[in-house]
């Protein structure tokens, strides 16, 4: 049952946020997937703020609460353990991030302390979320079902990690380099949450 509500989650997770992007972005006059951050979409006065931030909220608790799941689902460990609670620590930070918008357009002039708050837990929600790839990917070389995962968590992780830095005004694509950083752990998570309707939880 609990590999059920698990894998629900990480896949209505998934969803509701892509979804959200991608509606939000057809709905929003203008908008440019790859010179605008998504945060835009949910931004204090945009035309999609109020569902696009309830988007947020319900995409990044749920995915904390398959992370979470994921710790009673696997063989536990240190890694485990810290990496599953680091990945959480990315929902939580999404949620956080709905809860308290940025300014319209994710303007940096003179940032209200709502948008000071996005921009930290936003920030800190990724640098979590891909540290949460690599520490899990290392876990699971000892998991009977982990089989491929380290591979994989290289392949998301590290990319992650060479786009993060990109994901500013500075950069003329940063709204398609934080893409690029999003399909990557939605990848991972995808990878994950299939892993987790063939786990047996008694191997934990």
């Amino acid at each position: 049952m609990i590999r059920q509500i698990a894998f629900g989650c990480a896949m209505l997770s998934l969803l509701v946020l892509a979804v959200a992007t991608i509606a939000g972005g057809m709905a929003y006059p203008g908008y440019d997937h790859l010179t605008q951050y998504i945060s835009e979409l949910g931004a204090t006065g945009a035309p999609t703020s109020a569902g696009v931030s309830l988007a947020f909220m319900v995409s990044g608790g749920l995915l904390a609460a398959f992370w979470l799941l994921c710790a009673d689902l696997f063989p536990r460990s240190v890694l485990s353990i810290l990496g599953f609670g680091l990945s959480a620590l990315n929902g939580v930070g999404l949620v956080l991030g709905g809860v308290f918008r940025c300014d319209f357009e994710c303007s940096t002039a003179d940032l209200s302390p709502a948008a000071v708050l996005h921009d930290v837990f936003g920030g800190f929600g990724y640098l979590c979320g891909i540290a949460g790839v690599f520490l899990v990917g290392i876990a699971a070389r000892r998991w009977p079902q982990g089989r491929g995962l380290f591979g994989l968590s290289l392949i998301c992780g590290v990319p992650a990690v060479l786009v993060i830095g990109l994901i500013h005004p500075a950069f003329e694509w940063y709204g398609g380099a934080q893409r690029v950083l999003e399909i990557a752990l939605a990848v991972w998570t995808l990878a994950v949450a299939l892993r987790v309707r063939t786990t047996d939880r008694g191997t934990a």
